[in-house]
């Protein structure tokens, strides 16, 4: 019969606790690589749009080898309306949600973004935004619609050249990522 031993096996509790620390730090290592991944995301891309001026008054255009940014004449109940079709350059889904815009209490010019829900052909449709869910490497269309504001101080111009946009990736992380609006840029005046 072979002699037992009483000494203490300290190797395997050792390897033991080597072997659970890897794969914590492993597995803490994927979860931080994930989060960073899924919020740094700037999957949006604007492709194809338009615009549409509504009761505003074209004042001074720019050419459009110098920009192409119209300044605009305030007038009650006027409105800028920019119509993207979003391209999501992402592997998973992302749903557009909001967009930042002015505060209640905003003296510039124009008020806004507000977003819409438009068609393929860049129509607004009625009612109020519903979030829009744009597939990996799909393509959805959201207005952003800019409005004359009736608390516009005279003598304010007020310049927009790009929009940040609020999306969710898997439906989970939260983030924001601002588009340029290139050649869509405009600014609006109101003279009393």
């Amino acid at each position: 019969m072979l002699p037992v031993s009483t000494a203490p096996r300290t190797v395997t509790v050792r390897m033991r606790t080597l072997l659970i620390t890897a794969l914590v730090l492993a597995g803490a290592g994927l979860v931080w690589f994930a989060l960073t991944w899924a919020t740094g995301m700037q999957p949006l891309l604007a492709g194809s749009g338009g615009t549409k001026p509504g009761g505003l008054a074209v004042v001074a255009k720019t050419p459009s080898v110098l920009g192409g940014t119209t300044l605009y004449r305030w007038r009650p109940g006027g409105r800028y309306v920019v119509t993207y079709a979003f391209h999501n350059g992402a592997s998973v889904p992302v749903t557009i949600t909001g967009v930042d815009h002015t505060f209640r209490a905003w003296v510039g010019a124009i008020s806004g973004p507000a977003l819409q829900n438009a068609t393929p052909n860049f129509e607004l449709l009625a009612g109020p935004f519903h979030p829009v869910r744009v597939p990996a490497d799909g393509f959805r269309e959201v207005a952003m619609v800019f409005h004359a504001n009736p608390k516009g101080e005279c003598g304010t111009v007020y310049s927009v050249d790009a929009v940040t946009l609020h999306f969710t990736t898997l439906g989970i992380f939260h983030n924001t990522q601002q588009i340029p609006l290139g050649t869509d840029a405009f600014y609006l005046t109101r003279r009393c």
